[in-house]
């Protein structure tokens, strides 16, 4: 229906709508009228589109809206879905501005303030000044810290760096690392757009101090991301080569797509032969169309011709036979022909 194409198209991808709802809400979208939604509709006795259902673990719903709306709105009936009570969030607002600092209630007026989609940092920072080291051992203000610990210049993060025995303990130990590098994650991604050299460094310095099994690689890929974005194909050839050498065994996926990359940044002969290798590897091992036509489009870059005619050959039968559209490799084959009768 048209409100469902305009959710879909205009408020679902919308920045501030994905920020909100990631964060707090397991997404997912079903057809009614098709496989698991016919169930699903008369489960929940849906009778118009589209219906937006929040349900809890147990399956209840427990907020619900019927009708499109737009970014604003969306996030708005989110909000009522964590505080289904009115009146919660302005109360502790109330406590607070009396001058209620008790650390259990502050644990709590973060808590609500951060699932209400409010601005929660002014107030962090004060919370984590006032909790003594018999607080820090307590789970509620643990998690707190944990929960609200969100980005590479956050307060918490140092609690929780400093204290990752006990997190390891509480939290598990994968989640701990996962926290960790979401984090750095966060940092790097940011970093190219701030201009900030610091910040891409803290969160590689972040990632080694943690000592996870994986932060070896883990700091090469968030490497490979920041010099990409920062466009230095010198550093990202370095740590892309050593990525590629160390951890890329059978991971055809990463082989083409540094390879790809390598195609439409770099022109070095000599780095532009290293990634075809590369994508021919991926080719040998997993005979795919988009493989094909990475190395395709490599040995033309390389004005290996002949070969290049070859790879588009095998592209356009691997496109068929996985119904996928030749027309890149079909382009390509063109393009090559046409250079070939060019030449004397």
């Amino acid at each position: 229906c048209g409100p469902c194409k305009r959710l879909a198209a205009q408020v679902f991808p919308d920045s501030a709508v994905g920020a909100y709802f990631n964060e707090r809400f397991i997404n997912t979208k079903f057809d009614m009228e098709k496989g698991e939604g016919i169930d699903l509709s008369a489960r929940f006795g849906i009778r118009a589109y589209p219906t937006l259902l929040w349900i809890d673990g147990a399956g209840n719903v427990v907020h619900k809206l019927v009708g499109g709306t737009d970014a604003a709105g969306l996030i708005a009936q989110g909000q009522k879905a964590v505080d289904p009570t009115p009146g919660i969030l302005s109360g502790m607002r109330k406590q607070y501005n009396e001058g209620n600092r008790d650390v259990n209630f502050l644990s709590d007026f973060l808590n609500t303030l951060t699932n209400s989609g409010d601005n929660y940092e002014p107030f962090f920072k004060e919370y984590l000044d006032k909790l003594t080291e018999k607080d820090l051992q307590d789970a509620k203000h643990t998690r707190t810290i944990f929960n609200l610990t969100k980005d590479i210049k956050s307060p918490g993060l140092p609690y929780l760096v400093k204290n990752k025995e006990s997190y390891g303990t509480l939290m598990g130990s994968d989640a701990y690392n996962a926290k960790i590098n979401t984090i750095a994650a966060k940092a790097v991604a940011e970093a190219p757009k701030a201009n900030d050299a610091a910040m891409f460094s803290a969160a590689i310095d972040l990632v080694k101090a943690n000592k996870a099994a994986d932060a070896a690689e883990k700091v090469l890929t968030l490497s490979m991301t920041y010099y990409s974005k920062m466009n230095d194909w010198m550093n990202y050839d370095k740590n892309a080569s050593t990525y590629i050498k160390k951890y890329a065994a059978k991971k055809y996926d990463v082989l083409n797509d540094v390879a790809w990359t390598f195609y439409l940044n770099i022109n070095d002969r000599a780095q532009l032969q290293k990634a075809a290798k590369w994508a021919q590897e991926a080719v040998n091992n997993d005979n795919k169309y988009t493989y094909n036509l990475t190395y395709a489009y490599l040995l033309y870059k390389l004005e290996d011709l002949k070969e290049a005619e070859k790879a588009c050959d095998y592209a356009i039968l691997r496109a068929k036979d996985e119904g996928a559209n030749p027309s890149s490799a079909s382009f390509l084959k063109e393009a090559i022909r046409k250079t070939l009768e060019k030449q004397p």
